[in-house]
């Protein structure tokens, strides 16, 4: 593509370093290891690099010209100066790429909790009707391809790549998680949404935003910015927002505001999609859906209540992409699971119920804990700890919500990263405490108490080990993930195997006790 075309409106402020060469660009990077002759080079600046101190790498690999926002002297190298490099490398890549959101429908999932099952069920109902393509937390995959994700959502570079491959391999619908971090650095700008998916906002990333508020309004952008924008390209985007969560009320009247159609959904008599009559159990959940044209019923394999909410979400994405009711109920019915959210670990008979979850805030624990407490015939005992370099004032909020909907927990470590595991449970103790929770040496009695054990291997088998066959294991704040990371180190750690093999031992009369 012609440079001067890629560079259209991403309101170039001043070129530097020689004039805009006149020749065609044959790829693009943000990082300067990956830069080929002809390509042009975005200088992006993060939390632990900035770009522009590898303007000079990028120009000896051959870089064409670069999007800068400060340029560096004495470079032979054109340099673009835009205001924002990461929203002018998001509509650069998504051009360079051919629009590929234009040619797909594409629906975007924002929210605290719930994006990724949200999205696992919206993917269901998007390949009811053609090839669907899913990006998330746990994995890319479309048909043909399926790798474990490296964040959330990718950089607006990779992302526009996995889109285009996903129109070549004839993909019709795509849903994806879009995180605030995203929204914040201009990631999906050049994203072309058919629909928004507001889920709910709880105290998390913090140590990013700050506040809540800014936190909020990071969330907000899908809806005020990116979805008008997709209408102005000719589609007609849906705002699908939940009326259950406080900010959802206040960002539907805003969506609302801006002529978008609205659809809200929930349990409040208010929403326009409402769920009632629900009813879960340890094997499923389902309720009766209401809507403005009639009503019917929504089951899923899903366990707990706000897994119904959940249900309710994707079930309201489908009214407004235009699925009708009885496809809508089947598709979502037929749907196994998302990978660690409330994934069911299977043990012998006789073994107590386990689950491994995401959970890793204290809104998230207290939501699965009031979920499985009312489903749990004896005690529910709960792992969990707290990742390390991350909002530390989270920590004892974290204790406080499992101190008071657990019966029994085990504090260990998540991934405790540059801290040590034992300074991180020392936060988390005051919130226990101050639910009540008494520290013990042993998972006996009632409760509520907990005991701490920084091994999370020793952790998950010690519970495992000390539930009976009427007892819910809940091992939250890893969920999906394959790893723990230890310093600088990453290694192979599975609670749904740590967890297997806790129950494996119970069968054999005895429990594992091994670190991965």
């Amino acid at each position: 593509m012609q440079l001067s075309r890629l560079i259209e409106g991403l309101e170039a402020q001043a070129l530097h370093g020689g004039e805009l060469p006149r020749v065609q660009v044959t790829g693009l990077a943000y990082d300067s290891r990956r830069v080929q002759p002809g390509w042009l080079f975005a200088a992006l600046k993060g939390e632990q690099a900035d770009g522009h101190d590898f303007l000079a790498a990028a120009a000896e690999a051959g870089a064409l010209a670069a999007l800068v926002e400060r340029p560096v002297e004495g470079l032979d190298l054109c340099q673009i100066q835009v205001p924002n490099t990461r929203r002018a490398l998001a509509l650069a890549a998504a051009r360079f790429y051919g629009q590929p959101s234009r040619r797909m429908r594409l629906v975007g999932v924002t929210g605290t909790n719930g994006k990724t099952t949200v999205s696992y069920l919206v993917e269901a109902l998007l390949a009811n009707r053609g090839e669907a393509g899913l990006l998330g937390t746990v994995e890319v995959r479309y048909p043909g391809f399926k790798r474990q994700a490296e964040m959330t959502t990718p950089e607006s570079l990779d992302l526009q790549v996995t889109l285009a491959a996903m129109h070549r391999a004839g993909v019709q619908g795509v849903v994806m998680e879009v995180s605030s971090h995203a929204l914040e650095q201009n990631r999906v700008v050049g994203c072309w949404f058919d629909a928004a998916v507001f889920t709910n906002l709880s105290r998390d990333h913090l140590d990013y935003h700050g506040d809540m508020e800014s936190y909020f309004q990071a969330k907000r952008r899908l809806f005020s910015e990116l979805l008008p924008a997709a209408r102005s390209i000719g589609k007609d985007p849906a705002a699908v927002i939940c009326l259950d969560d406080p900010k959802g009320s206040r960002l539907a009247g805003e969506a609302a505001g801006l002529g978008l159609r609205t659809l809200t959904y929930g349990f409040s008599s208010a929403a326009r999609v409402r769920g009632h009559e629900a009813t879960s159990t340890l094997q499923g959940s389902s309720c009766l859906v209401a809507w403005p044209t009639g009503s019917f019923e929504a089951c899923t394999t899903l366990v707990g209540a706000y897994n119904l909410q959940n249900l309710l979400a994707a079930v309201a994405t489908g009214l407004a992409l235009g699925l009708e009711p009885t496809e809508i109920s089947e598709a979502l019915a037929a749907m196994p699971g998302v990978p660690g959210r409330l994934e069911r670990v299977a043990g012998p008979a006789g073994a107590p119920t386990v689950f491994v979850d995401y959970a890793h805030s204290d809104q998230a624990l207290t939501t699965v804990l009031a979920a499985l407490k009312p489903l749990t015939p004896g005690r529910l005992i709960c792992v969990f700890g707290a990742g390390g370099d991350r909002d530390q004032g989270k920590r004892p909020l974290m204790g406080r919500a499992v101190g008071a909907g657990a019966d029994l927990a085990v504090l260990t470590s998540d991934n405790p990263r540059s801290e040590a595991p034992p300074a991180i449970m020392a936060m988390i103790e005051p919130g226990l405490a101050a639910a009540g929770a008494i520290k013990s040496d042993s998972l006996t009695g009632e409760g509520p108490a907990y005991v701490t054990e920084p091994d999370r291997a020793a952790a998950i088998a010690l519970a495992v080990e000390a539930a009976g066959p009427d007892d819910v294991v809940l091992i939250a704040g890893k969920g999906h993930e394959d790893y723990q990371i230890v310093g600088q180190d990453k290694r192979h750690f599975d609670d749904r195997q740590q967890a297997a093999a806790a129950l494996a031992g119970l069968g054999a009369g005895e429990v594992n006790h091994a670190s991965a």
